[in-house]
Order: C-alpha cells, then sequence, then structure tokens
C-alpha cells in the first residue's frame, strides 16, 4: 500500500487507540492481492469475522474462513480474543509470508490511551510501526471513563486534565505519547484515522495544523478506515499575491476600504485562521509589509512587480517550503473557510492541480502539487499559472454553486458591487 511504503517481506506492527484493528484488516485485504497476509497480534484481538481470513489457527486447530489469503494464528481463544504468540514464534513464521501485520496495543475499547512500561509490545524485528489516533476524540472530555490507563495517563498530562481534546493536547500527545517506544528506525508513521462524516472538515482543519507542528518528526497519514481513505500529508505553503498595480481600478483595489478595514487586511485576517504550513505575501509597499507581519505572516518584496503576476507566482514558489502550494489575491472578500478547506482536503487527498468551479467556469485559489513547481518557475508575463493548468493531464475540479464567492475584484464598477452586498447583508 503506498501510502504507507509497505513491500514485501514487511513486519507492520500497529499501536495507539481509536482503529488499530479496523486498520489491520483494512491493509490485509488490500494486501491479500499482493501476496500472503499474517495477521497476529503481540497483546490481544476480538476474533474475526469468518470473511475477515482464509485461515485461523489456534494452536494445533485450524478453522476455515471465507477471505482469500489472509491467515490468523494466536496461541488460545478466551473470552472471545485471540491471544498472542510469542516474539519468537511470529519471527519463525516470517519466511512464510508476504506480509505480516500485528497488532501491538491494547485500549480496551477507548480511543485514547496512556502506556504502562511493557506497552506497546513491538518486535525488534518490525520494519514499520503505525501510531493511530482518532480524531472522533475532538471536543472529548479528558476524564477517567474516556481513557485507558487513566492513573498513568494523568501522571503524564496532568495540565489537561478535566479539559477537551483541542490541538494543542493532540499535538503533545502525538508528540510525547508512547505510540513507537523502543522502536528506532525511521518508518515511523501516525494515521490519523476518523475524517469523515459531518465535521470532516473540522477534522481535516485539526489534522492539518497538527501535521504543520510536527512536520518532519513522523510521517502522518490521513482519513479514514470507515470510508477506505488514505493520503500523506503534504506541507502546504499559501502565497498571497499582493505587489499588483490595479490599473483598471485606477489606485491600488487592496487598499481600498472594506468592514472598517482594507481590502486586504480583511482577507489576510481569514486566511490566518486557514492550516497551511507557511503563508507569504508579495508586496512592493511597505505597508503590505506592515499587514504580513502583523499576522506573522512571512513578506517578500516583490522587486519585479512591473512583469506581471507570475513574478509574484515565481517570487512565492523559490520561498516556498513546502510540497504543495496555493495561490491567493488578496481581493476575494467572499471566499469562505468551508470552501478553501473543501478545496484543501481534496487537494491533499488526490494531489493535483485543484481548482475551484461554478457552472464550469474556472476560478482562484489555485492548489499546485511539488510537480508542478518547475514549470511554475518557467512563467513570463502576466498570464498566471493559466500555461501550468493548459498543459497538466490530471486536473481536480471541486464544484460550488456560488459563482459571487471567488468573484475578484477589476473595477470601480465590481467594487461598489461588492459594498453593496456587504451592506445588502
Amino acid at each position: 500500500m503506498k501510502e504507507f511504503n509497505i513491500e514485501k517481506g514487511d513486519i507492520i506492527t500497529i499501536t495507539g487507540a481509536g482503529g488499530k484493528t479496523s486498520l489491520m484488516f483494512s491493509l490485509a485485504k488490500k494486501l491479500s492481492n499482493l501476496g500472503k497476509v499474517l495477521v497476529t497480534t503481540t497483546t490481544k484481538i476480538f476474533v474475526p469475522k469468518l470473511e475477515d481470513f482464509e485461515e485461523m489457527k489456534i494452536s494445533d486447530k485450524k478453522f476455515k474462513g471465507l477471505g482469500k489469503n489472509i491467515f490468523i494464528y494466536g496461541e488460545k481463544i478466551e473470552n472471545n480474543k485471540v491471544h498472542s504468540l510469542s516474539y519468537e514464534e511470529i519471527f519463525q513464521l516470517k519466511e512464510k509470508f508476504d506480509f505480516i501485520l500485528i497488532e501491538g496495543d491494547g485500549a480496551k475499547e477507548k480511543k485514547i490511551k496512556a502506556w504502562n512500561d511493557t506497552e506497546p509490545c513491538i518486535p525488534n524485528f518490525s520494519t514499520k510501526v503505525i501510531g493511530v489516533v482518532n480524531l472522533d476524540i475532538k471536543d472529548l472530555e479528558l476524564k477517567e471513563e474516556n481513557i485507558h490507563r487513566f492513573e498513568l495517563f494523568k501522571e503524564k498530562f496532568f495540565d489537561y486534565i478535566e479539559g477537551k481534546v483541542e490541538e494543542e493536547f493532540l499535538t503533545k500527545y502525538i508528540e510525547t505519547g508512547d505510540f513507537f517506544k523502543n522502536f528506532f528506525s525511521k518508518e515511523k508513521y501516525i494515521f490519523l484515522n476518523g475524517i469523515d462524516g459531518e465535521k470532516y472538515l473540522e477534522k481535516f482543519s485539526l489534522a492539518m495544523k497538527i501535521c504543520n507542528r510536527l512536520n518532519g518528526k513522523y510521517k502522518f497519514i490521513l482519513g479514514s478506515v470507515k470510508e477506505d481513505i488514505f493520503f500523506r500529508y503534504k506541507a502546504t505553503d499559501a502565497v498571497v499575491m499582493a505587489s499588483g498595480y490595479s490599473r483598471r481600478m485606477g489606485e491600488n483595489k487592496l487598499k481600498l476600504p472594506y468592514r472598517d478595514t482594507t481590502l486586504l487586511d480583511y482577507n489576510l485576517e481569514k486566511i490566518s485562521f486557514y492550516p497551511f504550513y507557511n503563508t507569504y505575501v508579495c508586496g512592493r509597499e511597505s505597508w503590505v509589509e506592515e499587514l504580513a507581519k502583523l499576522y506573522n505572516f512571512k513578506y517578500l518584496n516583490n522587486e519585479k512587480a512591473e512583469l506581471g503576476q507570475s513574478e509574484s507566482i515565481k517570487l512565492g514558489v523559490k520561498n516556498s517550503e513546502g510540497e504543495g502550494i496555493v495561490f491567493f489575491t488578496g481581493d476575494q472578500p467572499f471566499l469562505t473557510t468551508e470552501s478553501i478547506l473543501k478545496l484543501y482536503y481534496n487537494f491533499q487527498r488526490y494531489n493535483y492541480i485543484t481548482i475551484p468551479r461554478v457552472e464550469k467556469e474556472r476560478f482562484s485559489p489555485v492548489f499546485f502539487p511539488e510537480d508542478k513547481k518547475i514549470e511554475l518557475l518557467k512563467l513570463e508575463g502576466d498570464t498566471g499559472g493559466r500555461e501550468v493548468i493548459r498543459n497538466a493531464s490530471l486536473i481536480s475540479f471541486v464544484d460550488f454553486y456560488n459563482s459571487m464567492e471567488f468573484l475578484d475584484i477589476d473595477t470601480p464598477e465590481e467594487y461598489e458591487n461588492v459594498i453593496s452586498i456587504y451592506f445588502e447583508k
């Protein structure tokens, strides 16, 4: 499975809480198309359904299932749970299987846990470890009934007790938790599960904030076992192009009044709440630089602004530290957080050029994957990224219903229209 970089011969231990067993069997089913899969545990797992395995071997007894190429091995069954093999027994089986999946942690069906001295149970011959965190715990109260090994948890995360699961706690929980205790390989993955349901965009936004903060520490995979969605986190930078001359407007449109501030200030404030890795502002005037600093954005002075919009694009690309990049204009006041997150989610999931569309008409902002950066650096003049888009073989369109949301302002008439809509609201 490409997201976890799984290859034949891999021995993968899964730890954490909130979907370990479900993830293990989801991976097993995918890998069973490529070879023989052993599913086992170093703790205990519930007896699987017949369709989840071809054969289950418990001690010297064998049970036939309805699946194919998936084999369950355990020492015994007690209280409807398969009990673990020894590390040595698992190691001796590795030549018989193409892939081995091991559940190496227990959480008593709770989605938050602390680890005792013997947990997690990760064999030293594991090639990869996947730590599972379920984002369904967002806003969950941090109290005993919701946490496995609460007394140990309380010692480590005392400052958060009786609070709720929010970004700050989750970041520390992932950073300092024992998902990978005594496992020293680089192949460490955190799977942020549960990005589904009505609140999937909220959970996606939370996931991106955490990934941005811990980027480089682990390899992050986002998605939902329930919906069979898995995608790799890609650090994504935003570039705000604010160095144009507004020739059709007759004055700098970004400085025009809007909602008790300026058009640019209003848009930068909104962008500051979006979960981007870095945000850059390309400008050519001191007041733009001051605004960028106000929001802790990185200011890029565009000394070639007279050559057209492509110079802002190239300046942003040259300074970008992320894999993906999105370009905003500073004059789209009706953009909503929900729409930006829909575009962002789509880009993270598919990693194609991602464009908003209303009734076949294309708008901005546009997201570009890392492999388009070289083409973006070759742009000239005032064409923006249209040439790169035109040459792309794969484009992901996200359809919306209201084109007004993507309105930008180029003329006095359009500005007056925007102001009148604002007052109507």
